[in-house]
């Protein structure tokens, strides 16, 4: 099975980059096998996951996540990494590249002090790169020595400068291939038995049966331990087990709980072999994640929640029938000395009764059972506890964009652009956050990955464009957008919230005091001016307030027609709209014979 995280936005897309397909490969962390991911997205307080797989498996795990097939097991693990957004003091951690260059590391000294070792993240760390872990966690990982209680198979797994086989080495990464700062021991293996900064969301699996042993081996709510230096031992992080730790005059150190709910764990939905990810109703696969409160105590008291930067981060683990990985282990292990044959091995050379002719089989076990990967960029999750008036406990769900430029085979094993959940059933109490993210490097040029080099699409090429426009007539077979005068949706708008507004001090990063409010505009101003905003991926934010400069009387220039000058991002609004039923498009990414963004609203 092949994983695509189609929002968030796939971590292989950088800032600053002119190619979107492979931009952070190598930069942050090992990413799934193909090079394309779904699309760009900011964020809201009830998201969704959507996944593309270009295989079926049977079982699936940070989130880790798995479809039904009984020729391949896998587990699928959705998690996330939230430390608290220190931008207005610090520099950005976790935070995307201006370039994709990979961090630099240099492990220094087998036994250094603390000073040396402070002087070479120094050295190391670049603020212009990427990062989605920190600098001391490879530095441990790359210091601690692997569990050789693992099946390596027959892979040869190296040592490290210090002369013994490190964390940094496994079966899939046998000569330690480095991204980023990410620890390759951690990535492969789940439950991890060492601490990780990573919070479990979600484990899809067919082994309904094993939900138990997955949820009570979780970070989230089981104790992990780590060896620590001591004056008398300045490697000891280098032992793996608190026997070896405290026998070698270490510290064996207890990491608590991430003090969370364990991950839910629930049945993984059947998705058809090589169709991106499509499920039985032709629905994109998804998991629905409902954003927790963070607080800097690291509590989810929604009373104490702060602003913190985030990455999510999508693992899937693929085995084989060929052999029972529940039961392999370090005795199943090539051995040509011990006579030990490992249940499968590089290539092999199969018998099938032909006299002096045998048949090669394409094996690599380096990837025969592994673990595969997508991660997000960074995104931001902020609280709403001073808007609690509006908020209340209603449900906020995530309305976002996803896909790439670029007709079909363009984009492969991508999508083309398309509103994401682009059905949507919700109640009238519940509030939409309507927004997305783009890109003006967007270029498929060569090397395009899977799909064929191309940058099909309308509008300036390389650059994504998207806006919200209801149709005519609420039919969702239409091609023309309705208007104003036809306009339904935003006419039975109740209320909303302007999320483009900055904060100041004191204030909310969502202010109930809207700009339309302030102004004292009646009801049908309001929502002609939310309609206006909309369609112009907030390019224009009134139609003709007096001392507005971005009013379409205050702007010099006009809005392009295919959006070209229009924001590629847009944050947009949080809207609570009447019963009804609403249909709506992107004029921009709609071309009638092959493509078109659309979406279905019912409020009831």
């Amino acid at each position: 099975m092949l994983q695509y995280m189609c929002i968030p936005d796939g971590g292989y897309e950088d800032d600053n980059t002119q190619f979107r397909g492979r931009a952070c490969d190598g930069e942050c962390f090992v990413p799934r096998a193909d090079n394309d991911d779904c699309s760009p997205s900011d964020i809201s307080p009830c998201r969704r996951a959507p996944y593309a797989n270009s295989q079926r498996c049977q079982n699936a795990g940070n989130i880790w996540i798995g479809l039904g097939d009984t020729r391949k097991n896998s587990l699928f693990d959705d998690e996330f990494n939230c430390p608290p957004d220190t931008s207005e003091t610090e520099h950005l951690y976790p935070r995307d590249g201006l370039n994709t260059n990979r961090q630099q590391y240099n492990q220094g000294a087998e036994e250094r002090t603390q000073t040396a070792r402070a002087a070479q993240k120094a050295n190391d760390v670049d603020q212009n790169e990427g990062l989605h872990e920190t600098w001391e966690w490879y530095d441990e990982c790359y210091r601690r020595e692997r569990n050789r209680g693992l099946f390596t198979a027959d892979q040869n797994l190296r040592n490290n400068a210090f002369g013994y086989s490190s964390a940094i080495f496994t079966r899939q990464n046998p000569n330690n291939n480095r991204r980023g700062y990410e620890c390759p021991e951690e990535r492969d293996y789940w439950p991890y038995w060492h601490p990780s900064p990573w919070v479990d969301i979600a484990i899809l699996t067919d082994r309904l049966d094993l939900c138990p042993f997955f949820q009570t081996e979780s970070q989230n709510v089981k104790p992990k331990g780590a060896c620590r230096n001591t004056a008398t031992c300045a490697n000891c992080i280098r032992y793996n087990t608190q026997a070896q730790c405290l026998a070698q005059g270490g510290r064996w150190a207890v990491d608590g709980p991430h003090g969370v709910a364990p991950p839910q764990c629930i049945q993984a939905p059947w998705s058809r072999v090589n169709h991106l990810g499509n499920g039985r109703f032709g629905q994109a696969s998804s998991y629905n994640w409902t954003l927790p409160f963070l607080a800097t105590d690291g509590s989810l008291d929604e009373d104490k929640s702060t602003p913190h930067r985030c990455v999510l981060r999508l693992r899937y683990n693929i085995s084989t029938d060929d052999y029972d990985a529940w039961r392999v282990n370090n005795t199943f292990n090539n051995n040509d000395g011990a006579g030990i044959v490992s249940p499968v091995r590089q290539n092999p050379n199969v018998d099938i009764g032909a006299k002096n002719t045998a048949l090669r089989l394409a094996i690599n076990t380096a990837q025969f059972g592994r673990t595969f990967q997508d991660r997000s960029h960074v995104f931001r999750l902020v609280p709403r506890t001073k808007q609690k008036e509006y908020f209340g406990k209603r449900t906020v769900y995530n309305l976002n964009v996803r896909g790439k430029r670029g007709n079909i085979v363009q984009t492969f094993p991508s999508v083309e652009y398309d509103f994401i959940p682009n059905h949507l059933h919700i109640k009238e109490d519940d509030l939409v956050h309507i927004q997305w993210a783009g890109s003006n490097t967007h270029n498929n040029g060569n090397p395009a990955g899977d799909g064929q080099a191309g940058d099909a699409g309308e509008g300036r090429g390389g650059t994504d464009r998207h806006n919200f426009v209801q149709m005519v007539g609420d039919s969702f077979g239409a091609s023309f957008p309705a208007t104003w005068e036809q306009n339904t949706i935003f006419r039975n708008m109740i209320s909303a919230l302007d999320a483009t507004v900055p904060a100041t001090a004191g204030s909310d990063h969502f202010p109930l005091s809207t700009r339309d409010q302030a102004l004292g505009l009646d009801d049908e101003a309001v929502a002609r001016n939310w309609a206006l905003r909309m369609a112009s991926a907030g390019y224009y934010t009134s139609y003709d307030n007096t001392g507005d400069a971005t009013s379409v009387t205050g702007r010099n220039t006009e809005l392009q027609e295919l959006l070209n000058n229009a924001p590629a991002s847009y944050v947009g609004g949080v809207f609570r709209f009447k019963r009804g039923t609403y249909d709506y498009m992107c004029t921009r990414n709609h071309n009638f014979s092959n493509r078109d963004q659309k979406g279905h609203l019912i409020v009831e």
